[in-house]
């Protein structure tokens, strides 16, 4: 984030964990600076985790994947996934 690039698709499947302590972050393929947007203007990444603002036509910042990092906590807090007991569609 320091340096205005953005994950742009964090979600609980892009985190590794090997042993107990050592944790890395996967799948660079949407990485850029946050004011770089796909020309096709479609929306990348797993629907529950996208932020509301990115959803509604809005760049990708910092507080996207903060976002995503408060749905990834809620997670793990709860056990169950980001909206398990509703479709991920369009009334998400």
């Amino acid at each position: 984030h320091k340096k205005g690039h953005f994950h742009k698709n964090f979600h609980s499947g892009n985190i590794l964990v090997l042993g107990t302590t050592d944790t890395y972050i996967a799948d660079f393929g949407l990485i850029g600076p946050a004011n770089e947007q796909k020309s096709d203007d479609k929306i990348y990444g797993v629907l529950p985790y996208i932020a509301p603002e990115v959803l509604n036509g809005k760049s990708y910042t910092s507080s996207s994947d903060i976002y995503s990092f408060g749905v990834i906590m809620a997670e793990l807090s709860s056990g169950n996934p980001p909206f398990h007991d509703r479709d991920h569609d369009l009334d998400l």
